[in-house]
């Protein structure tokens, strides 16, 4: 009732209209109050993700975790529970969603709803979105490799402010793509969350070349330059795969058998995290699995891992991780499908920045003056885009128009 009468309220209104502005998907998908909803799900969660992998790849290290076992370990924990969900119905929907209904059965209109139409597909189109989800689960699982190899390599507070650059890959392939317009105050405005990332990288490489006893108490900091900007490229990659990752998941969810009508958000963040374990599976066996189990069988000759505290910790820690992991990835999922790419990964922004800090905190990373005032420059330049964006959905657009429309 509380948040009703805020809705209604023409003060509170404004407000969600600024930060989230209306779409033909939100109107069609959702109350206007579930996307702050899921937003809040997803910053937080993001964080509790974040730290318990940071925990796990730093402590863990010595007994052969790498990040590759960490990113099939989430995906399989992931897979797991979201079939759990759709099974018992949890969260409602339709349950597991079969691939021969996805990728083989057309829609038509039925009063408003949607029904299977196996008759009116082609095997064109069913191709088409078989290489559309696909890619949608490939960049997907690239992205959150190249994430966990950065955490491994660098502190989680510098991957996170480099990750807060997502915005100008996501623009630029929206754009490149015309599935996005963007005014040159939106861009410029983009710019500017762009220049308070790298005020902040800035600031955390001045600090790390400064501690040196940071690394020694277990928080692996960049100490030099060239780490930091090997560091950096994996992090960029990471930030293109996510990019690329939106692009697809919303070309996938434009065709008819994309529709949320035949595939919830559960079932898709379900099919592209069983994408990432087939992709995952052979590289972690050949490579990945000979380290791990000569680790653990030197560990085994020292003690009993498997009855030890150690092991106990590690599962509930790898629990938690993946409960956080999934759960904040399909509040993402869920958002995407509602906005647009780029109003998608400034929203990305401001939750690395809110990582930036939490995460700082937490590995006890100090935050400098400068590093403080580059997070104050990518809130405002969040905020200087969501008015922009407003402001162009509001202006009359000509019947005559020859440019894409943008959803958001």
């Amino acid at each position: 009732r509380q948040l009703s009468s805020q809705k209604n309220n023409p003060k509170w209104s404004k407000l969600w209209l600024f930060i989230f502005p209306p779409s033909k998907s939100t109107k069609e998908h959702s109350s206007p109050l579930s996307i702050p909803a899921a937003v809040l799900l997803w910053y937080f969660l993001g964080v509790c993700s974040i730290t318990t992998s940071k925990i796990l790849l730093t402590d863990y290290k010595e007994n052969g975790l790498t990040p590759s076992v960490l990113t099939i370990q989430q995906f399989t924990l992931g897979v797991s529970f979201l079939r759990l969900c759709m099974v018992k119905k949890w969260f409602g929907g339709n349950g597991i969603v079969k691939w021969n209904k996805v990728l083989h059965s057309g829609l038509k209109s039925s009063g408003g709803g949607f029904v299977f139409n196996f008759k009116n597909s082609t095997s064109a189109s069913s191709s088409s979105n078989t290489v559309q989800l696909f890619l949608t689960g490939l960049f997907f699982s690239l992205g959150f490799w190249a994430t966990n190899y950065s955490f491994q390599a660098s502190d989680a507070s510098f991957v996170e402010t480099v990750k807060a650059a997502e915005p100008i890959t996501s623009a630029s392939v929206a754009v490149l793509w015309k599935i996005e317009v963007l005014s040159w105050e939106e861009a410029a405005s983009l710019g500017g969350i762009v220049v308070g990332v790298l005020t902040s990288t800035l600031a955390n490489g001045m600090m790390s070349t400064k501690t040196a006893e940071a690394a020694s108490a277990g928080s692996l900091v960049s100490s030099s330059v060239g780490t930091a900007i090997r560091a950096c490229a994996v992090v960029m990659t990471a930030n293109l795969c996510f990019s690329f990752r939106g692009l697809y998941q919303k070309i996938f969810r434009a065709s008819p058998q994309g529709n949320p009508s035949v595939m919830d958000d559960m079932n898709l963040q379900y099919r592209m995290q069983q994408i990432g374990i087939l992709l995952c599976l052979i590289p972690v066996l050949l490579f990945d699995m000979p380290h791990v189990i000569r680790e653990l069988w030197d560990v085994s000759d020292k003690a009993r891992f498997m009855l030890s505290w150690v092991f106990l910790r590690y599962v509930s820690i790898a629990v938690i991780n993946g409960f956080a992991f999934t759960s904040y990835n399909l509040a993402s999922t869920y958002i995407l499908t509602r906005i647009s790419v780029v109003h998608h990964a400034a929203l990305n922004c401001i939750r690395r920045v809110f990582a930036i800090i939490v995460t700082s905190i937490v590995f006890r990373v100090p935050i400098t003056t400068l590093s403080a005032f580059g997070i104050a420059v990518s809130v405002g330049g969040f905020f200087s885009f969501s008015h922009f964006k407003m402001k162009r959905l509001r202006r009359p657009r000509p019947l005559s128009s020859l440019l894409p429309m943008s959803e958001v």
